[in-house]
């Protein structure tokens, strides 16, 4: 029994609140990391209790720095692995919704519960979204060794109550091979591992294409896939077998089946890939579902279950964490002799030592100074007579950062303002400099989302749609620095002056609270006389601009800024699972600074994030963006960022 101090079980840094399912191999809780003198996000944890724990410890510890870079959409987010007092763990983000094992037991009915099977659209959906996970970790690399899962389970698929499918448990598959050797284990999950690793307890890209073959038959028929034990008796199970609601499999589902639960390797598809490619081929014709209808089928399977957990979190948000982190400080034993009297008797002051030694560093720091100084090499001067000094840095990435909304949590932090004063200037400095590097990560993500959107439009152009406008530079820079000047062309020194002037003039409109977001268009050299009979326009090199028209971001002389920022509201649920995002839009801003459009360039589908952005994004007031002079419309990123 649990001391009332600490009414939960702790297991290393972790809270336990609620078991929410066992088996033969592990068990699942609800979660939440202890940080600090507070509670961290929510998270699924699963403790691996039985088969062969010393195996999975090993494969845990292997995965351990693996699992942080397996971050895209299709894994668990935010894998930790690893193992706490001789018991290996696995960890990701709890965003509600249940394991696939446990979805697909509640799908069954019983204990009188009306059974309510999987529609076979989203079966697709579910089993396309597991295949692309397993595509995508067999396209990834960790050093010279291309990954694989090769232990793919149900209890490892996760599906939120708002429709996300991910999956965890990558680069355990050794540790649980080695498990089969456990009658239990291998009775309850032998049949969702190849034939082949069973034979040399090796896993394998093939092994992969098996184990999803499996997951989708349980998905279709709610029963756990036929022993691979004889070749003609398997076929004829799973040829034979019915849907969950007890009607005939469909062809197109049944053929995905023999071509990839099959004993036989060379008769499976050749990759993963191509199997994912098959299951979506009738995820968008026949089969056509959406993440919507999914997490409209989850929550009302779920319904008293995620009723009920709403509760408990209001008791389990209130807990005293203060027990459970003195826990994990480590113990001094009372008669541990002081470090005093470790030391010895009292030694002579080495800071004249001390002192010296800093002296002749500094010494020697400034020598190598002026030496390298005076060996710098000399600037070279070009034909023209342009003097090109020798630079080791390279010219900064050319980016245009954007403001972000900001979302006001309704949760409030009383610990943020304590936490800043004690963290030393050091913490502080790299703290800077990491928010800085994610910062420049997500402007360069961005930057690169809008040039596909850009290119998206132009392939749709039409009179009726807004596009980007094609200007007659020939392959501008995308999103130039503020600031940047183009390169002069040698032939044409008055080109090069020119395009000086009216950088500097460009620099002086541009406004003061704007972050560097400010864009140049570079100077074209004159062109050559035309033979025409009309006159030559005022500049031949590009179109001429119109109030009004729609203009790349990248072609603008003054971007827009804001004029008014609407505060985007914090999801509730999110806020109090402490669940953080950034969504990426563009907004299309008119000549007056209104927002025309909006259109999601990365979004997260969870808790009403997406549909917020979009909210605060239609309600913001930018300044009007300008090109030569006239005001004219454009499409321009803005990062939404919902921090806690």
């Amino acid at each position: 029994m649990a001391p009332k101090n600490k009414p939960y079980e702790q297991f290393g840094p972790y809270v336990l609140f609620r078991k929410l399912e066992s088996d033969s191999l592990s068990e699942l809780w609800r979660a939440a990391r202890i940080d600090g003198n507070q509670l961290g996000a929510l998270v699924a944890l699963r403790r691996f209790t039985g088969g062969n724990r010393d195996a999975i410890a090993a494969s845990a510890e292997a995965a351990r720095e693996i699992a942080p870079l397996l971050n895209g959409t299709s894994f668990a987010k935010n894998q930790v692995m690893g193992v706490v007092n001789g018991m290996p763990f696995l960890a990701y983000d709890y965003s509600g919704g249940r394991s696939l094992k446990h979805i697909v037991e509640k799908a069954r009915g019983g204990a009188g519960t009306q059974p309510n099977p999987i529609p076979l659209d989203q079966v697709v959906l579910i089993a396309e979204k597991i295949a692309l996970s397993l595509a995508t970790t067999a396209d990834l690399r960790f050093g010279t060794t291309r990954l694989s899962h090769g232990a793919l389970l149900p209890q490892f698929v996760w599906i939120s109550d708002d429709g996300e499918i991910r999956v965890a448990g990558q680069q355990l598959a050794q540790g649980l091979l080695a498990s089969l050797k456990d009658s239990r284990v291998a009775a309850e999950f032998g049949r969702y591992f190849a034939p082949e690793s069973h034979a040399t307890g090796v896993q394998s890209k093939a092994a992969d294409i098996y184990a999803a073959g499996a997951i989708l038959f349980l998905l279709t028929t709610g029963v756990e896939p036929p022993d691979a034990t004889t070749a003609s008796a398997f076929t004829q199970t799973v040829r034979g077998a019915k849907t969950m609601a007890g009607g005939p499999v469909p062809d197109e589902i049944r053929t995905i089946l023999d071509k990839s639960l099959n004993i036989d390797v060379a008769a499976r598809y050749s990759s993963i890939a191509e199997m994912k490619q098959a299951l979506s081929t009738l995820a968008g014709g026949k089969f056509s579902a959406t993440t919507f209808n999914l997490a409209f089928y989850v929550s009302t399977l779920l319904k008293k279950e995620l009723e009920g957990e709403g509760i408990d979190r209001e008791k389990e948000m209130k807990v005293n964490v203060a027990p459970y982190a003195e826990a994990l400080k480590p113990q001094v034993p009372h008669d541990a002799p002081s470090f005093a009297s470790l030391e010895g008797p009292p030694r002579r002051s080495r800071a004249p030592l001390a002192i010296g030694a800093v002296v002749a560093v500094a010494a020697i720091g400034l020598g190598a100074f002026y030496m390298f100084r005076t060996q710098a090499p000399a600037p070279k001067v070009t034909a023209s007579g342009a003097t090109v000094v020798a630079s080791t840095v390279a010219p900064p990435k050319p980016a245009i950062v954007a403001q972000p909304l900001v979302a006001a949590s309704p949760v409030a932090s009383t610990t943020t303002a304590t936490a800043t004063s004690t963290v030393g200037l050091d913490d502080a400095a790299r703290k800077k400099a990491f928010e800085a590097a994610v910062e420049q990560k997500l402007q360069e993500e961005m930057m690169k989302l809008q040039g596909d959107y850009t290119k998206q439009l132009k392939q749709q152009q039409s009179k009726q749609a807004p596009v980007q406008m094609a200007t007659a530079t020939a392959a501008p820079t995308p999103a130039p620095v503020l600031g940047r000047q183009a390169a002069a062309d040698d032939t044409a020194p008055s080109a090069a002056q020119l395009d000086q002037q009216r950088l500097a003039a460009r620099l002086e409109s541009v406004p003061t609270q704007t972050t560097p977001a400010t864009v140049a268009q570079q100077a074209q050299p004159e062109p050559v006389p035309q033979t025409a009979s009309a006159a030559p326009p005022p500049q031949p090199a590009a179109r001429v601009v119109h109030e009004g028209d729609v203009v790349d971001v990248s072609d603008l002389d003054t971007v827009p800024h804001f004029l008014r920022q609407a505060t985007p509201r914090y999801p509730i649920m999110a806020a109090r699972q402490r669940v953080e995002t950034v969504i990426l839009l563009t907004v299309l801003v008119s000549e007056n600074g209104d927002v025309l459009e909006v259109k999601v360039l990365r979004g997260d589908p969870r808790f009403g994030f997406q549909d917020e952005a979009i909210r605060a994004a239609k309600s913001t007031k930018f300044t009007a963006p300008m090109k030569d002079g006239k005001r004219v419309k454009t499409w321009f990123p803005i990062p939404v960022r919902f921090k806690l």
